[in-house]
C-alpha cells in the first residue's frame, strides 16, 4: 500500500509540474489595440529634435526629456513612485571627464602640449621626474619567447614604447595576439613592471597624429583611472627625444622588425611629466511611473532608456563628425515613445492583476547606469518584479522581423511570444542569451526573466544620421502591439514566469568575440571604482568554479593589476584558452584570491 501510495504521489506530482510547464503557453492572450502612429512620431521628432542637444550627459537637452516622459506619464494617469513625490528618481554620477592638465618636458627637447603629446582621459593623474627608457613595443609574451621589458629596469621610469607590434608570427597568432597591440594592454603591461608612466608613439611614420589617439579619443566619465599615467606622442616628438640623445627611432624599430628581438634600452634623459584628469559629477533621473495592478503586490516593470550620445564625444561611430548633434532617433527616441504609448494604452484599459512600472532610463549609453541604478532602489523590490520589457531601437522595423533577446531567461519566452507575434505578422528572431548592452541586463544577472525588443542596426547607428525622419513609426506601433499583448498577458498571469539561471556563454558583454573566456558579468559603468565591479556570473562557467560572485571587484587579473573594464579585457583577450590565472577580488572589504582556468570562447 505504501509503494502505491507514493506512486500515486509522484504520478499527481509529475502531472502537477508538466501543467505547470504548460500553463504559461494557455495564459489568455487579449487582442493589442492599435497603436495610432501620429504621436508616436510626434514624440520621436520632439526627443530627436536638435534642440534635445543628442540628450547627451550633463545637457539641458537631456534634462527636458526627462521632463518630457514625466509629462507624459502623469498626463497618462499613471502613479509617482512615492505618494506625494514626482516621476524623477534622481541621483549623481559622472557627466562628463575631460584632461584638465598636461605636462612634459624634456631637456634639451621643445614639446608642445596639443600638436606634440596629449595626456590620454583614462590616465592616472600623476606629477613625477623619473629617467626615460625606451621598451620597443611594449609587449611581454612568454608563450612566443619575446619580451619587451627582459632586463631592463623601468621601476619607477615612465617607459616610451611603440604602438601596434612588430612583425613576428608568434606574436600575431589568433586574436589573443592582437590584443597584445592595444594601448589598454600596454598601459597594464607597463605597470605590471613597474613603471611609473608610458609615452605612447606611433609605429607608422605617416601624419602627425597623436598614439592611442590621445586627445580626441572617447572617453567614458564612468570609466576609473588607470594605474598608470598615459600620454600620447606625435612621432615627430618621439624622433626629437631620441635624436637629443644620440638615438634614432626608425633604426631601434627596424632592428625589433628584422630580428624578432627587443631593442629596449635607457634613452639617458629624464622627463618631468604631470597629469590631472577632471570628472565632472551630475544630478541624472530615471523616470518612474507606476499604474497600479488589483489583486498583487508583483509587478513587471517596461522600459526603454531615453538618453544619447550628445554631440558625440562617446561612442560616435562618426569620429570626423564629432560636435555634430547626435539626435538618436531610433536610438532610442524609439522606444521612449514606444514606452510613452503603452503607458497611455495601459492606463487606459482595464487593470491587470500585477502592477506595471515604467521606467525610462538614463546613462544608458555609458553603461547601463540607470537601470543598475533602479535595480538597486527599485519601486517594486526585485523579489516581487516578475519580468522586464526592454525597447531599444524599435524604429526601423525591416521585412516584419523584430529580434527579442534574453529566451534563455524563462521557459516560457519562446512559446509565448511566438503566439503573441502571429497575429500581428511578424517574423521573430529569438535570441536565448540575456546579457546585451542595454538596460534588460541589469534585471537579467539579478534573477529577473528579461526580454529585450529590438529590430536591428543600421548605417546611422550612433552616427548624426539618426534621425527622426528615418524612423517608422508603423513599425514601432506594431512593436508595441507585440509588447503589450506579451506584458498583459504576463501581467494577468495567476502565476510568474519561472526564471531560469543564466547558462555558460561564450560571448558575455566585454568578454565578447574571440579569445578566452572566464565567464564574468562586469558592472558595465555606475561610480568609478578601482577594479571591476560583477554583476554576476554564468552559470557553469570558469568564473563560477573559482567562486567569483555577484559584488566581487577584480583588482587583478593574470599577475596584472586592473583599474577599470578596458584594462580587464585587455588582459583577458591576451591570455590563452587554457591557462590557469589568478584572480583577486575584493568581496566585504577583504582581498580574496583565487585560480581560474580559462575556457576557449566559441
Amino acid at each position: 500500500m505504501k509503494s502505491r501510495a507514493l506512486r500515486l504521489c509522484a504520478l499527481v506530482l509529475v502531472s502537477l509540474v508538466l501543467g505547470c510547464a504548460r500553463l504559461p503557453w494557455s495564459w489568455p492572450l487579449a487582442p493589442a489595440p492599435e497603436f495610432d502612429p501620429a504621436p508616436l512620431a510626434d514624440d520621436v521628432a520632439w526627443l530627436a529634435d536638435d534642440a534635445r542637444e543628442g540628450r547627451g550627459l550633463g545637457t539641458a537637452g537631456l534634462r527636458a526629456a526627462a521632463e518630457h516622459v514625466a509629462r507624459a506619464f502623469s498626463d497618462a494617469g499613471l502613479e509617482p513612485p512615492t505618494p506625494g513625490g514626482d516621476f524623477l528618481q534622481r541621483f549623481e554620477m559622472p557627466v562628463a571627464i575631460a584632461v584638465a592638465e598636461a605636462r612634459l618636458r624634456i631637456e634639451g627637447v621643445p614639446l608642445e602640449r596639443g600638436p606634440d603629446f596629449e595626456a590620454f582621459a583614462g590616465s592616472a593623474d600623476a606629477e613625477l621626474e623619473a629617467q626615460l627608457v625606451f621598451a620597443g613595443y611594449g609587449i611581454s609574451d612568454s608563450e612566443a619567447g619575446y619580451d619587451d621589458y627582459a632586463g631592463l629596469d623601468v621601476s619607477g621610469k615612465i617607459a616610451l614604447v611603440l604602438d601596434h607590434g612588430p612583425d613576428i608570427d608568434a606574436l600575431a597568432q589568433g586574436h589573443h595576439g592582437a590584443a597584445r597591440l592595444g594601448r589598454a594592454y600596454k598601459l597594464v603591461n607597463a605597470g605590471r613592471h613597474g613603471a611609473a608612466a608610458l609615452l605612447l608613439v606611433p609605429s607608422e611614420s605617416k601624419g602627425e597624429s597623436l598614439a592611442g589617439r590621445a586627445g580626441t579619443e572617447q572617453a567614458n566619465p564612468t570609466t576609473a583611472a588607470g594605474k598608470v599615467a598615459g600620454l600620447g606622442l606625435s612621432r615627430l616628438a618621439a624622433e626629437r627625444i631620441l635624436n637629443a640623445h644620440g638615438l634614432e627611432l626608425a633604426a631601434l624599430q627596424a632592428r625589433i622588425d628584422e630580428s624578432s628581438a627587443p631593442a629596449s634600452q635607457p634613452i639617458g634623459a629624464r622627463a618631468l611629466l604631470r597629469v590631472r584628469v577632471q570628472r565632472e559629477q551630475g544630478e541624472v533621473a530615471n523616470v518612474v511611473g507606476v499604474l497600479r495592478g488589483t489583486h498583487s503586490n508583483q509587478a513587471i516593470v517596461i522600459g526603454a532608456h531615453f538618453d544619447h550620445l550628445g554631440l558625440g564625444a562617446l561612442d560616435t561611430l562618426a569620429p570626423g563628425r564629432r560636435g555634430e548633434v547626435h539626435n538618436g532617433a531610433d536610438d532610442n527616441a524609439s522606444g521612449t515613445a514606444a514606452l510613452i504609448a503603452l503607458a497611455r494604452s495601459f492606463a487606459q484599459g482595464p487593470r491587470l492583476r500585477r502592477s506595471i512600472v515604467f521606467v525610462a532610463f538614463t546613462a544608458e549609453e555609458v553603461g547601463l547606469v540607470g537601470s543598475d541604478h533602479y535595480t538597486a532602489d527599485p519601486t517594486v523590490p526585485l523579489g516581487d518584479t516578475v519580468a522586464m520589457f526592454n525597447m531599444d531601437m524599435v524604429g526601423r522595423l525591416r521585412d516584419d522581423r523584430v529580434t527579442v533577446f534574453g529566451v534563455e531567461s524563462s521557459p516560457v519566452w519562446g512559446g509565448l511570444l511566438r503566439r503573441a507575434a502571429e497575429p500581428l505578422d511578424l517574423k521573430l528572431n529569438l535570441v536565448r542569451d540575456s546579457i546585451g548592452p542595454s538596460d534588460h541586463t541589469s534585471f537579467a544577472v539579478r534573477g529577473v526573466p528579461s526580454l529585450l525588443f529590438h529590430t536591428g542596426v543600421h548605417s546611422g547607428y550612433h552616427t548624426p544620421d539618426d534621425d527622426a525622419d528615418q524612423v517608422d513609426a508603423e513599425g514601432i506601433a506594431r512593436v508595441a502591439a507585440l509588447v503589450h499583448r506579451v506584458a498583459s498577458s504576463v501581467g494577468d498571469a495567476r502565476v510568474r514566469p519561472p526564471a531560469r539561471k543564466l547558462a555558460a556563454s561564450r560571448s558575455t558583454s566585454s568578454e565578447r568575440g574571440y579569445g578566452a573566456y572566464l565567464g564574468t558579468i562586469p558592472a558595465f559603468g555606475g561610480s568609478p571604482v578601482a577594479g571591476v565591479r560583477l554583476q554576476g556570473v554564468r552559470e557553469g562557467s570558469p568564473a563560477e568554479r573559482a567562486g567569483l560572485q555577484a559584488d566581487d571587484v577584480v583588482v587583478s587579473l593574470a599577475g596584472s593589476e586592473v583599474a577599470n573594464l578596458e584594462e580587464y579585457a585587455a588582459v583577458l583577450f591576451r591570455t590563452r584558452p587554457g591557462s590557469e590565472v589568478e584572480i583577486v577580488v575584493l568581496r566585504d572589504g577583504r582581498r580574496v584570491t583565487t585560480r581560474a582556468t580559462l575556457g576557449q570562447r566559441r
